[in-house]
């Protein structure tokens, strides 16, 4: 990955300010270059919206203006500012600005908003020329690229991949996609409508007197099998593998669906992450213990086998086992 420009701009909540920088941080910075590449490739293997660049006019202008990249900047990070100030629960942070040349030298351009967490750290003191280590609170410690940067924006040609988090508080809610970049009608999160698609199941079946397990799953390895397929998740497929001949509870199932406007055809804007999302399924027993099982396995009797005592409970036995491996 090769830097053309990258540039951080501080949005101060306590004092008020935004302190915009007056250049940008130097291209062979090989510590910012190393967080900037970590901030990409954690968006490219986690959940994130994709919409057509064209939609959003305020991120269109970074691709496409021939001006002065800081000027842009400069003018997002003031706009951004006065979106936020007024929400107490938005904590002050950086907004780093970066163009990037990656490796295929395609181009991105990104935007992270990196919010501040609290940290002790130590700090050296002299009191009357006496050196004093002491302990201090910086309120100021920018997160781990890799796990704290939640709200991100990368633009790539025509394209932009949007991962945000939204902020509750006194002053209501924000999101950045409705509430600064102005963006109508925004598609839910996927993991939000399989969730949906997972209940609306659930409420179904109980209704015809399934297996609540086999239900759930039989709907798992349905949604895995669409997305690695097609790379979207097919509601009439998996209507079809869940409810086999049950024409009544396919119809009631898109009818539930539609109610909440969950298209019949999701698009999963990220199917690699997705598709290994739903290759296991986590089985949670009343007696606390947790088993993960690829779900190429539930349905294989000579791996596991779930079988149902007189007394209505359910034995799970795990059958062929090599070797056990206990990880600390």
């Amino acid at each position: 990955m090769r830097i053309l420009n990258i540039i951080d701009h501080i949005l101060d909540k306590d004092s008020g300010n935004v302190v915009l920088s007056q250049k940008e941080i130097p291209k062979d910075n090989l510590e910012i270059s190393k967080y900037v590449e970590k901030v990409i490739e954690k968006v490219w293997k986690s959940e994130y919206l994709e919409l057509d660049l064209q939609r959003i006019p305020l991120l269109e202008q970074f691709w496409n203006s021939s001006d002065d990249f800081q000027q842009i900047t400069e003018k997002f990070a003031l706009d951004y500012f006065e979106s936020i100030k007024v929400h107490e629960e938005i904590p002050s942070g950086d907004l780093l600005f970066f163009n990037v040349e990656l490796d295929d030298l395609s181009r991105v351009i990104g935007i992270a908003k990196l919010d501040y967490t609290q940290r002790y750290i130590h700090n050296v003191e002299y009191d009357d020329d006496v050196l004093v280590n002491n302990i201090v609170k910086n309120n100021s410690i920018l997160p781990s690229p890799g796990q704290g940067v939640k709200n991100v924006i990368l633009i790539d040609k025509d394209k932009v991949k949007l991962r945000e988090q939204q902020y509750t508080g006194a002053s209501g809610k924000w999101l950045m996609s409705k509430d600064f970049l102005q963006i109508a009608a925004v598609p839910s999160k996927v993991s939000a409508d399989v969730k949906q698609i997972k209940k609306s199941i659930q409420k179904i079946s109980e209704k015809y007197d399934d297996d609540d397990f086999a239900v759930t799953s039989t709907t798992q390895q349905a949604i895995h099998d669409s997305i690695e397929k097609d790379g979207v998740i097919d509601n009439d497929f998996i209507a079809d593998v869940v409810f086999e001949n049950k024409e009544e509870a396919k119809e009631e199932f898109k009818d539930q669906l539609a109610k909440k406007a969950i298209e019949p055809v999701v698009t999963v804007p990220n199917a690699n992450y997705f598709e290994k999302k739903y290759e296991r399924q986590k089985i949670k027993l009343d007696n606390g213990i947790e088993i993960n099982v690829p779900i190429s396995l539930l349905k294989n009797r000579d791996a596991i086998e779930f079988e149902t005592n007189p007394d209505g409970s359910t034995s799970v036995v795990i059958k062929n086992v090599g070797s056990l491996k206990s990880n600390f």
